[in-house]
């Protein structure tokens, strides 16, 4: 069994830690609601497991996950949007075994109780934070989005627990 973070799309439901069969097709459909893929992030090394057929079955969408998605896979803003009940996972090991997803996601998303963003404005930084604290995460995570989108003088932005 390895650690998961579940992201159910109803967005009243908190998301939570959870005990995964990652080498159980069948455990891991059960979570998500049928046929799956992986959505690789570029950093840190974890992936988004979503139900492949949730279009066609009109799932909800999953804003929690999306914006998760869109953070740390930043080829895929815009581009992907998940549906349904999604699990973060770590990224497979060289022989493909799903690892537990890294810690410092379960810190910064189960543990931090106040947020901050920092910048990137030079590719040899160094990241600089603005004031603003955020209460929750997903706060955060659309602001560090905004910014990225919005500036041009902004390379990158990354969420932290403060």
């Amino acid at each position: 069994m390895i650690t998961g973070i579940l992201f159910p799309s109803d967005e009243e439901q908190p998301i939570k830690r959870v005990e995964v069969d990652a080498e159980n097709v069948e455990h891991i459909q059960s979570i998500v609601g049928g046929s799956y893929e992986a959505f690789n992030f570029d950093s840190p090394p974890a992936s988004i497991f979503a139900n492949d057929e949730a279009m066609l079955w009109s799932l909800p969408h999953n804003l929690r996950a999306t914006v998760l998605l869109w953070q740390h896979a930043k080829g895929l803003r815009g581009q992907a949007y998940i549906s349904g009940d999604a699990i973060l996972m770590g990224m497979p090991d060289g022989r493909g075994i799903t690892k537990s997803v890294p810690q410092q996601l379960i810190t910064l998303l189960l543990e931090s109780e106040t947020y901050g963003v920092e910048f990137l404005h030079h590719p040899d930084g160094p990241w600089s934070r603005k004031a603003v604290t955020f209460s929750g995460w997903l706060e955060a995570y659309n602001y560090a989005i905004i910014h990225e989108e919005t500036f041009a003088t902004v390379r990158s932005a990354r969420v932290i627990g403060v």
